[in-house]
């Protein structure tokens, strides 16, 4: 049950002195200061296009300026190979462009590991928790693409992961910001200014893929997101917003290794 604190908790931390902002963000200073309906209609179509769109998000990516700002723990193995992604791809990315995809037989997936934030840091439980979901998850995924094998060597793709920052999202009260109906569309307006939802957690991780014999890297990536605005969050535990980033990032291993396997354009 919620009660009446909590949703004064809410209204006392999320606050909206946001309309001069959105202003600024979709219209010229001569617009914003306009009064014909016809201007403001047009100029906030951006505005309910992008509200529309994080209404359906289970997760959204972090700005680049965060990723890059947590990125070069020292798991990966070259950090100069990366570049920023496009949308839809991870923030930080590198794909070899020489790599014969279609080579490899079989994945060896290492044990996922846990890089702890000392500014934000999860007990060792909550560590082991997070790292086998994500390992279970992974290789979930990827045995869809290709068989899981015990030993790396010759035609086999490694996969190794790390979560490197990890937040928790705040019960009940996220549960308030994405069912209440006026809690929401504060939520999605507001972010809109901060880049971040009310209540709800994310995670960091860095991930590569290297042949199994050689060493050679074949794939690297860095990336952050954050829990969003669908309805699927609402019931989301303390670390449920996690678990659904976790959850795309193995989905979307997958199927890029499948891409490059068909032939798609390593770029």
């Amino acid at each position: 049950m919620i009660d009446v604190s909590e949703r004064e908790r809410w209204g006392q931390n999320v606050s909206l002195p946001l309309l001069p902002r959105l202003a600024n963000r979709y219209m010229s200073p001569a617009q914003a200061g306009g009064t014909e309906g016809e201007t403001m209609l047009k100029n906030l179509c951006p505005l309910l296009a992008t509200i529309a769109l994080v209404a359906c998000a289970v997760t959204t990516e972090q700005p680049l300026s965060d990723v890059e700002k947590a990125s070069k723990t020292q798991f990966l193995t070259n950090y100069s190979l990366l570049h920023p992604g496009k949308e839809d791809e991870a923030r930080l990315r590198y794909v070899n462009p020489n790599a014969n995809w279609n080579s490899y037989t079989g994945i060896f997936l290492e044990p996922v590991v846990f890089i702890n934030d000392s500014t934000k840091p999860v007990d060792a439980r909550e560590q082991q928790i997070l790292t086998s979901y994500f390992y279970t998850k992974l290789k979930t995924s990827l045995s869809s693409v290709l068989p899981i094998v015990e030993l790396q060597g010759q035609h086999v793709l490694v996969v190794r992961a790390a979560l490197t920052n990890v937040t928790s999202g705040t019960p009940g009260l996220r549960t308030i910001s994405v069912i209440i109906p006026q809690a929401r569309l504060l939520n999605m307006v507001q972010s809109l200014g901060t880049d971040t939802y009310a209540f709800a957690g994310s995670a960091q991780g860095e991930g590569e893929i290297t042949d199994g014999q050689t060493g050679q890297v074949l794939a690297e990536a860095v990336d952050g997101r954050t829990g969003g605005m669908s309805l699927e969050n609402a019931g989301a535990g303390k670390w449920g917003d996690a678990d659904h980033v976790m959850d795309y990032w193995a989905d979307t291993t997958a199927k890029r290794i499948k891409q490059f396997r068909s032939g798609a354009p390593a770029q």
